[in-house]
This record gives structure tokens, C-alpha cells and sequence, in this order.
């Protein structure tokens, strides 16, 4: 729940930072939470609103610079907060200042996958087979993101495949969130905006960042947990796979 909790305090400042500096369209961000979340028409034009800057283009242009401190020290402090969780859970002594660098990797890679999922998104989702390849796409580079990006916390400190069931409990259980999400939050969002504003649709987001910390969490614990059974996950696919051939 620690986390859950400074991914409220970080990740929401560091997405509106990042709302405001995008050279994308306004709202580029906005439209990265739309589509991790799975949100409808109505719900993605909701956190649209909220995200979308009030002010003008020029105002926009005289933050540049200050968002971008802003945007560099929130996802450092979020990147510390995962690294921070992955060190106690494997128990690895914290790194202190030396650990920086594997946050600014890790933070890095974070961008490039919400970049570049949001663009493949864009582009493939306007039919069904586009939505299943997006979806391939999104779960692939997820459980990338999460097996080196680990290993670049750890700074090395843990073998490969010991970090692998992390990646992979954690890439099932945010994929299960978005599920979730989008069976839920878009009522939720469109609901809460109408009953109280852009507060209502706040409430329904930092639901979603809550689930989201906790499946950080309990992905590197039941990781752990797995990799103290002696399991393979690689061995455990490849007897499925095989099973399924026989059948």
C-alpha cells in the first residue's frame, strides 16, 4: 500500500507535467491514461477535459522549461519508489544516490513504452484485428518493460531469471486491471464528472492508480514467493505448450 500511496502523490503531478510539456496534440497524455485504462468515448472525452491545459499555447510554451524539471524529478521519485519496493522485497541493500542512474534508465524506458504504445494504438485500433494486435503489442512490451526494467533497478543484482515471475505476475495482474477498468471506470468517470465536476472524474482516477500500486506490489511479491518455490516459469510454459500439442 506504500506505493499505491506515492503513485497518488507522483504519478498523477507527473502526468499533468507531462500533459504540458508533450509536443504531441494537447491532451497527448490525457490519451495515454485513456487507453491504459480502456475508457469509452464519453469517459476518454471526461479526462480529456481534465487534462487538456485552460490556458493558451503561449502559456503552454512559458512552462516548457520548468515542466520539464518537474517532469524529471516526479518520475524520479516514482522510478525510487518502485526501486525502493523491488530492494525490499529481494532484499537488496538500498543503493542510496548510486541507484539514480537505474532510475533514470528505468523512467526512460516507462516513457518510450507510454509513448510508443499510445502511437501503436492510435494507429491499429480502428478495427478488430487491429485492437487484438494492439493488445499483443501492449502485453508484449509491458512484460519487457517490467523484466529488464527491473533488472536495471537491481542494478544487476538479481539473475535473469529470477527476475522473469515478476514480470510476468505483473504484466497479468495490470492487464487484469485494465480489464477491470474498462468494464468499470467509464460508467464510473462519465457518472462522477456529472454529479461533480472534474473532482468526480480525480475520485475515479486515483482509484485506478491505487489498483495500480497494488499490483506493482503484490506482481514483485508473488514474483518472489514463485521464485522460492523452485519453479521455472520457462519450464512450466514449455510443459503447457507441449500438452497442448498432444492433445
Amino acid at each position: 500500500m506504500t506505493l499505491a500511496a506515492l503513485i497518488l502523490m507522483l504519478f498523477f503531478p507527473f502526468v499533468i507535467t507531462l500533459a504540458a510539456v508533450s509536443p504531441l496534440r494537447p491532451g497527448g497524455a490525457a490519451e495515454i491514461i485513456v487507453r491504459r485504462m480502456g475508457l469509452n468515448h464519453d469517459a476518454a472525452l471526461a479526462v480529456e477535459r481534465l487534462f487538456t491545459p485552460h490556458s493558451g499555447g503561449s502559456a503552454q510554451a512559458e512552462w516548457t522549461v520548468l515542466g520539464a524539471v518537474w517532469l524529471s524529478l516526479g518520475g524520479l521519485s516514482l522510478a525510487g519508489a518502485v526501486q525502493s519496493v523491488y530492494l525490499r522485497v529481494f532484499r537488496v541493500p538500498a543503493f542510496g544516490l548510486r541507484g539514480v542512474p537505474a532510475q533514470a534508465v528505468w523512467l526512460a524506458g516507462l516513457i518510450v513504452f507510454l509513448a510508443g504504445t499510445t502511437a501503436t494504438g492510435a494507429a491499429l485500433t480502428g478495427t478488430v484485428v487491429g485492437q487484438v494486435c494492439q493488445a499483443l503489442i501492449v502485453i508484449a512490451a509491458m512484460g519487457l518493460l517490467f523484466w529488464i526494467g527491473t533488472w536495471v533497478l537491481v542494478r544487476g543484482r538479481l539473475a535473469w531469471r529470477d527476475i522473469l515471475p515478476v514480470a510476468v505476475f505483473t504484466t497479468i495482474g495490470l492487464t487484469g486491471l485494465g480489464v477491470v477498468s474498462r468494464l468499470l471506470f467509464s460508467t464510473s468517470i462519465v457518472e462522477n464528472e456529472r454529479n461533480y465536476g472534474e473532482i468526480g472524474v480525480v475520485f475515479t482516477l486515483l482509484s485506478w492508480l491505487i489498483g495500480l500500486g497494488v499490483v506493482l506490489t503484490g506482481g514483485a511479491i508473488v514474483g518472489a514467493w514463485y521464485n522460492t518455490q523452485e519453479i521455472s516459469v520457462i519450464g512450466t510454459v514449455g510443459r503447457r505448450v507441449r500438452s497442448l500439442f498432444r492433445c
